[in-house]
């Protein structure tokens, strides 16, 4: 089934049940920015329609990117993230001893294997990306505060946004920089 969102010919690949497997581009002001190693985002249709109704909220400088939605366990790509968490996990166990209470909300799925309601947004500011975590999970914490002052403002908007629509932020302060969220139904 083909899914048209705004003026443009639609991106999205198949849709299985309630999932979109979206390409990298522009849907409705959304733009998808697959996090690598993947090259779509599947995501259920229901969030999609949200975080499109949240952009038309927004300012226009504010432009939100959807990184990251479900991903299969049983997958290659699945089989990849779990590679690149062990490698992390004792990256992080090293760089940073004290913070090995935050392992499991860094390194787990956090729902990515369950459904498409478990998403990760980032943002782009007057046309540039802002990356709130240059260097992922392992940016130091005064870095990334550096950066939430730096980006307040926006940052602020859009949390209110995603939560004013159903969604809830991560408790983990790094996840919450990726705003991993999930769709509360």
């Amino acid at each position: 089934m083909s899914v048209a969102y705004g003026p443009l010919r639609p991106r999205i690949l198949t849709m299985q049940s309630n999932l979109l497997k979206l390409t990298p581009g522009v849907h409705a002001g959304v733009q998808i920015r697959p996090r690598w190693p993947a090259r779509h985002v599947r995501v259920d249709t229901h969030v999609l329609g949200k975080l499109q109704t949240i952009q038309t909220e927004l300012p226009a400088e504010i432009t939100l990117i959807l990184t990251r939605g479900y991903e299969p366990r049983a997958s290659r790509l699945g089989f990849a993230r779990r590679q690149f968490r062990a490698l992390g996990i004792g990256a992080f166990r090293l760089l940073y001893p004290a913070r090995l209470d935050e392992l499991a909300d860094i390194f787990g799925s956090n729902g990515h294997d369950v459904d498409g309601t478990h998403i990760d947004v980032s943002f782009s500011l007057n046309g540039r990306r802002v990356r709130m975590l240059p260097l992922g999970v392992f940016t130091p914490p005064a870095w990334q505060q550096r950066r939430v002052r730096r980006c307040a403002s926006a940052l602020a908007q859009i949390r209110a946004a995603l939560m004013r629509h159903g969604f809830q932020i991560h408790r983990n302060a790094t996840e919450s920089l990726q705003m991993h969220c999930d769709l509360a139904r």
